[in-house]
């Protein structure tokens, strides 16, 4: 495969620049920019025309706002840690400890990501510049850049959805506290008591400024952004490859359909472009496949988590609120995440159904070849080597799901009365 696409690079490389338009490399951009905001995914270059130019840089603000939110998390995790030592573990309050060190570790992550993003923005371009060819583009409006665009948006406003409904929630439960405990003649700066309470373990250690408060609450929007944002990275690059896997599809069943046998020359060019899609995946795959592994473990335990949490009385009707809608986004972010990413082997695999329908007096020693190789490899996204991301995992993890929620079920009637903070007890602490 490295021949071949050595082959093809050097013949691409005479390709004009104005060929660049449903690439990859401009569809991702403003979503790298946004993580970018956010101290994730510190590469340069996102908006420059060539992706040779896309590198990273250890000296640069982009890695200074990343490694200032990664401490943060890290200090948030100690100091969580430390509160339960205090206040006991249960089923629930652990999850501060494990939401912590979970964005500190795709922190890390994205870090060694952008370190090595360069090889696949490249690369990537080499294979853009195959499928934006005539004899390859879609005849509609509905291309492969536009759909990574409304993936992306769609699930960027229901991330910061639910991130501003966990805020309301929690002013809900601040104001119904302050009500309940009569605290309303002491509250004078309600900012001010709600960044006390929501980062009660920083404010235990340090005095309290409203200019800390802010860069609390931009620290807090970073890590929450973090697990959103590896999920839709996942997708946009499912969507990425598949996109091109599904063009070779598209031109095959244009040529078959017609009763058209085409030559030995054409399966030649065929085979070749698989190959080149197939090899830009396995050179992403070695790239993300962490980020796939932690993706699928970190929704496993908050499904599972938020499953617990609606499946008891809860205090407020906000809460059922905020629970409910966190759980069902959260389901349907995962599952998009793996449909998304099952298509690349799907679309992979589309092709042998083409090729079996052809008959005999059609086929040559080269469409042999690709219908071997169809049938032997599989072509797939993984999780580090351990499985590979397909629409039978889907049903796998569903039922892993049910395991490890009657264990969290076990765990949190084990726990029950460990953790639990009494009522009236934090402004009576700050007299």
């Amino acid at each position: 495969m490295g021949t071949t696409w050595r082959k093809r690079s050097t013949e691409l490389g005479t390709q004009p620049k104005n060929h660049r338009q449903d690439t990859f490399h401009k569809s991702i951009a403003p979503y790298v920019l946004l993580g970018q905001l956010f101290g994730i995914f510190p590469i340069c270059g996102i908006f420059s025309k060539d992706p040779q130019q896309v590198y990273f840089k250890w000296f640069s603000f982009r890695v200074f706002v990343n490694l200032v939110v990664l401490i943060s998390g890290v200090l948030n995790a100690v100091t969580e840690f430390i509160r339960l030592q205090n206040v006991g573990v249960n089923a629930k309050n652990i999850n501060g400890v494990i939401f912590f060190i979970d964005c500190c570790i795709i922190n890390v992550l994205f870090l060694h990501v952008a370190t090595r993003w360069n090889r696949v923005a490249v690369m990537w371009d080499q294979v853009d510049r195959v499928f934006i060819k005539e004899s390859y583009r879609l005849a509609t409006w509905w291309t492969m850049g536009r759909k990574m665009r409304l993936a992306v948006a769609v699930l960027l406003f229901f991330a910061f959805s639910e991130h501003l409904l966990s805020i309301v929630n929690l002013v809900n439960n601040l104001k119904e506290e302050i009500k309940n405990c009569g605290w309303e003649r002491n509250v004078t700066d309600f900012f001010k008591q709600y960044s006390l309470s929501k980062y009660k373990n920083f404010y235990d250690m340090f005095p309290y400024h409203p200019l800390s408060a802010v860069f609390l609450m931009y620290i807090s929007t970073a890590l929450t952004i973090f697990w959103n944002y590896l999920d839709i990275f996942i997708i946009a690059l499912s969507i990425g490859i598949a996109g091109r896997f599904e063009q070779i599809n598209m031109l095959l069943r244009t040529m078959t359909d017609g009763g058209l046998l085409p030559n030995e020359a054409f399966w030649i060019r065929i085979r070749t472009d698989y190959v080149l899609v197939c090899e830009l995946l396995e050179t992403i795959d070695r790239v993300v496949s962490w980020l796939v592994l932690i993706s699928c473990a970190t929704n496993l335990y908050f499904i599972c988590l938020q499953i617990l949490n609606v499946s008891q009385k809860l205090q407020y009707m906000l809460n059922d609120v905020y629970y409910w809608f966190s759980l069902l986004f959260l389901i349907a972010r995962t599952t998009a995440m793996f449909l998304c990413a099952a298509r690349i082997h799907e679309t992979a695999k589309k092709p042998q159904d083409i090729v079996l329908k052809i008959p005999d007096v059609g086929w040559c020693i080269e469409l042999e070849r690709f219908a071997n190789q169809l049938q032997n490899e599989t072509v797939a996204l993984s999780g580090m080597g351990f499985f590979n991301i397909t629409r039978q995992l889907l049903f796998s993890m569903a039922g892993t799901i049910v395991t490890y929620e009657l264990v969290m079920l076990k765990f949190d009637k084990e726990s029950e009365g460990k953790g639990y903070v009494r009522p009236c007890t934090f402004l009576d602490g700050k007299k």
